[in-house]
This record gives structure tokens, sequence and C-alpha cells, in this order.
């Protein structure tokens, strides 16, 4: 999924520059205000009465294509609303965000938040609260896990999403045949249930090839898949779980200690090249891996790759919070949009029917049957639809998201690479210097 894959690419961006070129554009204030009620997601007159939503709305974004294809659909049941879409990257996202609230020159009626910064965004106090009337937003709709992705500090929600985006583990079937006798994705599941036979085995696996093949191609790799499971937040308030993250330093620590990483550096050359190689078995992978990622890296294979559920379950993998600018004069307009874009099933149809998005929404969950992707031949006759909405989101967690997310991260991305390359380098002195590095941006915090 395009947008997805520019996210994560962004993230990569934001932790190394601590930055996620301005473009330059106009806000798009409007001043054609429709004149209906706003009322709440399941009775508001412009979202049940197209004819009652009206006005011009201007979008920042970086999925042009999405944005299209999902816009054309609104307008055949809203023709009334016009959008206008501004093209901005999602690295520059927040800057120019921040860049416009500074110069007081206004902001886009809908703002995009992406997974890296929407907890920083969320902070500007410049989204609407959807919790509160007239929207009322029924939480109720979404799946559990989506909720802390959504919702700031003061417990308001201010977005919806615009795909869930699961995380699982992509591997190679011929790898997978040759050092664990299958290639069967729930073989694979039942046999790694938790980081400890995962590390055990892939022990295994660097001695049997004589140190030539990984599990993983990094200590990122691994990040990024345990920092986003579970629930427990590792900043609450001002306040640093730092036994949460001694927690996953030490897992890493482990993990380089057995030899399970190939120390490649994630999203590096080398680290894209081992995608077509035989040195790297594992690799994250979210529901827009496949197109975008995957595929791209290996152009030749064919029937090559799986995916599979990883130790301890699914996780949140990207996304992109979608809201209203709280001082934007199109509120009715923009509801309208939002809420059909996002809060129903005819919108989630109109996403999985442009992109293969797959909206949290519970009932659109009801029948899975729909979100059948077939036989991918590529993935060796995996249905990867089927994979993403049986396997992972069912069991899929969330943590809240805090301000401080971009420098979480960036912060953990120095440490770990001091501790692919020192062995002696431990999992207490990564929290030292990882606190160290935190500390610069952030001395409000308390490490507890």
């Amino acid at each position: 999924m395009h947008n997805l894959f520019s996210k994560k690419a962004s993230v990569i961006a934001l932790v190394l520059t601590l930055c996620f070129t301005l473009v330059l554009a106009g806000c798009g204030n409007g001043s054609n205000n429709t004149s209906g009620d706003s009322g709440s997601t399941n009775s508001a007159d412009h979202s049940s009465d197209p004819a009652n939503a009206s006005g011009k709305l201007t979008v920042w974004g970086w999925d042009k294509a999405w944005f299209e294809g999902t816009g054309a659909k609104f307008n055949e049941k809203f023709p009334n609303v016009k959008l206008e879409f501004v093209e901005v990257s999602a690295g520059d996202y927040l800057k120019k965000i921040q860049t416009s609230i500074a110069a007081g020159s206004g902001l886009p009626d809908i703002i995009w938040g992406e997974a890296a910064f929407r907890g920083a965004l969320y902070e500007l106090n410049v989204l609407q609260s959807l919790s509160e009337e007239p929207y009322k937003f029924d939480t109720s709709n979404l799946l559990d896990f989506e909720l802390p992705l959504l919702t700031n500090s003061k417990g308001e929600l201010v977005g919806l999403e615009q795909s869930g985006s699961p995380g699982a583990l992509a591997y190679k079937r011929d790898l997978a045949k040759e050092y664990f006798g299958t290639d069967d994705p729930d073989a694979l599941t039942a046999m790694f249930t938790d980081w400890d036979a995962f590390i055990a085995k892939g022990k295994e696996v660097y001695e049997k090839s004589g140190g030539k093949t990984f599990m993983l191609g990094s200590l990122m790799d691994a990040y990024t898949i345990l920092s986003n499971q579970g629930t427990t937040a590792v900043v609450d308030g001002t306040k640093v779980n730092t036994q949460e993250l001694l927690r996953i330093f030490t897992q890493l620590q482990s993990i380089r200690d057995n030899n399970t990483e190939g120390k490649l550096a994630m999203w590096s050359p080398t680290w894209n090249a081992s995608y077509s190689q035989d040195n790297v078995i594992f690799y994250p992978a979210a529901n827009w891996s496949p197109e975008f990622v995957i595929k791209p890296n290996d152009k030749a294979s064919n029937g090559r790759w799986g995916l599979m559920v990883p130790p301890e379950g699914g996780y949140p993998y990207g996304g992109t919070t979608i809201g209203i600018w709280k001082d934007s004069k199109n509120k009715d307009a923009a509801w309208a949009y939002l809420n059909w874009l996002l809060g129903t099933d005819e919108g989630a149809e109109a996403n999985f029917a442009t992109s293969d998005y797959i909206l949290p929404l519970k009932s659109f969950f009801k029948d899975t049957s729909k979100l059948s992707s077939g036989a991918d031949e590529y993935f060796g006759g995996q249905d990867l639809g089927k994979f993403w909405v049986e396997k992972v989101f069912p069991n899929m967690k969330s943590k809240a998201v805090t301000k401080y997310d971009q420098d979480i991260y960036s912060s953990s991305e120095l440490v770990l690479q001091v501790m692919a390359q020192d062995n002696s380098f431990d999992a207490a002195q990564a929290l030292d210097k990882w606190e160290e590095q935190l500390k610069k941006n952030h001395p409000e915090l308390t490490f507890e």
C-alpha cells in the first residue's frame, strides 16, 4: 500500500534527521459552509442526506492515488462537496503543520497524521475532538486495538484510521523448509510461540549455515515488532517506564548474542538486497509490505514467500489518522467526508476497492469472505487478505501514542546501532545511553 510504504520510509527519515524541503501550498480555509446541523455518526443530517453536505474541503496528504480514488466514490454520493488535494510528503508534513501554525496562515480542513508523528500532531491541539457533540462518534464500532492510536492525551478521539495496518512476519518458504522442515505458516506460528523459541532456533540456523544465514536482517527489524507488541506504553505523561525499555533491550541483546540478526541496517541497500538472497529468512511486514517492499526487492521470485503470525502475536505497523481541523469553516462537509469515508461500511468498501485498505470497523469484519484476495502465486498460493483478517487483526493490541514517539524511535535506533556492532554493549548500557539521548530534547521526562 503506497501511502503506508511512504510512511515507513518517512519514519527512517525522521529518526535519522529528527525532521520527518517544505512544500509551498495554500491553506484550505474555505468559505462555502453548509447550513445543516453536524449531528452524530448515526443521525447527522449531512451524514444521512448528501443534499445537506456542500462546500469546498482542502486536504493535505501524500497518497494522491488513494485520495482521488476514494474521493470519486465519495462524490458519487456527495456531489456538492468539492475536494482539493495539496500534496505534502509524509516526511515534511508535521513541520509544515507547525510552520503554518507559527505563521498564523491556517491549516487544511482535513489533516493527516502518519503513525510516526501522529502523537506529536495530537498535542498541537489543532484537531477537532470527535468525542463531543455534535459528532459523538461511537468508538465501540472500532476494533479494540484502534482506539489508543486515535486518542490524544486528554482522552479525546481526534481522527479515524485510513487503514488498519496489521504487522506480521514475512518469510522465505525455501529457507523455512530447509531449516525448520516446513513452510506452512500455521506450523511455523505454532513452532515460534514466543521470542525465546525464535532465538533458540536462530542460533541453530546460524550454526547450520556456517554463519551465512540469519533469522532477521537487523536488530531494528526485531525492535519494529517488539516495541509495537502489547499494551504497555514507554511513556505515560512525562514518566518513562524504564523497565519496559529494559525488557525490550534485554530481548534484543539475546537476539544479538545468539546470532539471530545479520547486522544489515534496516532499509539500507544491503538490507533491501537481502530479500532476493539467502542470508535472511524473516522480515517484519505490514499489509502494505508485499506490494511495496517484498515484490520490488525480489522481482524474480515466484512462490518463495509466505506470511505468518510472529512470536507473541500481531502488532500495528504504520497507519494514518485522518481528522478535521478544529478551526475549519467547513466542519459539516468535513464531517460528512470523514464519517462516510472512514466510519461506514460503504466507505470501507470504497477503501478496499480503491487500494485494498481494510478499515478497522467491527461491522466490516462480520463477513470476512469479502476481504479475501484469492490465492497469490507469488506467496505460494496464500490468500493474503484472509491471512490479515483471520489471523492477525483479531488478536492485535496497541499502545497509546505520545508526542515523544519520534524521539523514542530515533534514540532506540542510535542505541541499537551500537549494540549491533559492540558485543560488550549490554541491555543496561543501552538503557543508560537511551535515557541520555532522550533527555537532550526532553528534560521534563522522569525515568522510573
